[in-house]
This record gives structure tokens, sequence and C-alpha cells, in this order.
């Protein structure tokens, strides 16, 4: 009988009982308290998402699932953070499609691989519908009459974004393409700055969220002119929609879960599980109805697949309008990995 040396037996007993023990771990998992990274500031939509998802799950886990917040340097210090944990499955991050799909499309060189340093758990919701506001001092009553108006006073139309690259700056590039009109960008610092711009005046357009805007739109502080997406919004069911109107990149927002790569499939595929669990209790229904989202169910890899098909989409989309990156944040952790 031929005998084998023994670093060659060693080596296989240790790969055995390694194998041995990820089906093992995913038994027992989770055995300690799960971390949330949230890559934005406390109040925000993604921290909502996050506190709402990680009750549900704690609560279905029978484990604490906390939320950390990291906010800054356009999502990137959040998630680095979570691609530099232990792959183990206790740090998590939720975060909507800046952080994977248009910042490695803004910056030179980040600080993470979007395609190779995490692990898909599944999508969180979508928006099928943002809306595009308009201060009432703006002369035309809809979209039409809102880009004659444009195309007649070059450059004098204003466009509230969040910056470089953001959606709402987008938006704001594409709308101008494809009608042939000049849209001054005006940077702000998110989504409540500019939405509070619009409302004074500042700006003459902002891109919101259908939440936020409808309370003013229905008290005549603002003028919705126009829906983002392919179909009209059951919040505001008289404004067209920009598929309608040739005006839309196709560029909604979804926000999904990940974990480090390298996390167990086994982990990862319980945690989808959990995921989907939460996102369809009626407390989740709930919360995504009064926000105007649509939960967003998949399994880790239908959910990568559609990650890989918005990162091809957004990059032709930023080819069209000339999007080019750019250095990263000044406050961004270093690219040394």
């Amino acid at each position: 009988m031929k005998s084998f040396p023994l670093k060659i037996v060693s080596a296989l007993v240790a790969s055995l009982v390694a194998l041995a023990a990820v089906p093992a771990a995913a038994d027992t998992f989770p055995a300690k308290p799960i971390r949330i990274i949230a890559s934005t500031s406390p109040g925000g939509l993604t921290d909502l998402l996050a506190r709402t998802v990680a009750r549900l799950m704690g609560d279905s886990l029978g484990q604490s699932v906390v939320v950390e917040n990291r906010p800054g340097a356009g999502t990137l210090i959040g998630m680095t953070a979570c691609a530099r944990a232990p792959a183990d499955g206790y740090t998590l991050c939720l975060t909507d499609n800046q952080s994977l799909v248009f910042n490695p499309l803004l910056f030179n060189r980040l600080p993470y691989d979007p395609k190779a340093d995490f692990a898909a758990i599944g999508g969180v919701v979508r928006t099928p519908n943002d809306v595009i506001v308009a201060h009432p001092s703006v002369p035309g009553a809809g979209f039409r009459e809102l880009m004659a108006h444009a195309k007649a006073n070059p450059e004098k139309v204003s466009f509230a974004t969040w910056g470089p690259g953001s959606i709402p700056a987008i938006y704001q590039a594409w709308i101008a393409r494809q009608n042939g009109v000049q849209l001054t960008a005006v940077p702000y610092k998110g989504a409540g700055p500019s939405f509070l711009a619009v409302n004074g005046g500042e700006v003459n357009l902002a891109y919101s969220s259908v939440a936020l805007a409808k309370a003013a739109v229905e008290a005549g502080k603002l003028k919705a002119v126009a829906v983002t997406g392919a179909s009209r919004s059951s919040a505001f069911p008289n404004v067209p929609a920009l598929g309608e109107l040739d005006s839309d990149p196709g560029m909604g927002t979804f926000w999904g879960l990940y974990a480090p790569a390298k996390t167990p499939p086994a982990i990862v595929e319980k945690l989808n599980a959990e995921l989907n669990k939460a996102l369809a209790t009626p407390a989740f229904q709930s919360f995504a109805k009064q926000n105007y989202l649509e939960p967003y169910n998949a399994s880790p890899a239908r959910f990568a697949a559609e990650l890989a098909a918005a990162q091809s989409h957004a990059a032709a989309t930023f080819r069209t309008i000339g999007i080019q990156p750019t250095d990263a944040p000044a406050d961004a952790p270093s690219a040394t990995r």
C-alpha cells in the first residue's frame, strides 16, 4: 500500500476540517450581534432603511442587529470600512447605487474594488419614481413649457444637484441633452439642502423623492413637472413620466445589503433568507408604501447580476453625457489596501 508524506496528509485533513466548519458556522450563525454600516448620516433614507431592516432581521434571528453610521466622502468611508472588515457575516453594509455603480465611474482610484471586495446579499428597495420639482416662479405649467422657456433663456434655468456624478446631476445633464437646452447645475450637499433651496427660490428646479415632495406640491409651494422612470407615479397621476418625454436615462435608485467578499456562501444565503423575510413583513411593506418605494426581493445571484447590469448601463450613460472621473474627495480613506 502506498504511503503519503505526513505534510500532504496534514494538509488534506486541514482542508476537510475547514470545509466542514463552513456549514457548522452557518448553523450556529449568528452567535453575537451583527453590525450594519450605513454610509450616510443619521436621519436620511439610507439610515432609516438600515434601521428598519436591522430591527426586523434582529427580531427574526433572535440576535441584536445594530446600525453604525459612517458618513463622508460620498459613501467611501463607510464602504471602505465594510470592505476591510472580517468576512464572517458580522459586518454588513446597506447602501444605494452611488457606492458601487457611480463612485467607480466618478473617481480615478477607490479605496475598495466595487466588483471584488463585496458579496451581494440581496436587494432592499428601489424607487419606481422620483420627481423633478420647480419653484412656482418658474414659467410654464408643465415639462414641455419649461423646456421651451429654458431654450429661450440659455443657462438661466438652474437645477439643484448633489454634486458632480450624483443622480440629480445625471438627470440634469440627460434632460438638457435630450431637449437641446442648457440647464445650470448648482451643487448642494445632499437631498435636504437642495430641496430647501428650491423651496426658497434659490434654484429653479430640483430632483426629489416623491415622499419628500408630495406635501409641498399639494400645498402649491412647488410644481411637479415630471416624474422619473418609464411610467407615472400613483402619487402624481397627472404628471408625465420622463420616459414618456424621451428624457429619462434609466438611472433609478436602488438599495442593497452587502457583506465583505469571501463571506462564506452558506452565511450569505442565510442572511439573504432573513433579509427577504424582513422585506415581506407587514411592517416593512407599510414603510415602503409610505415612502413610495418598492421592496426589492432578490437572491444573491440575481441581485449581483442586476448590479453588474446597472454598472454597465451607468458607464454607457456617463460616456454619453461626458462625465469624467476625478480624484476622490480629500476625506476619503487611502486607496492602499
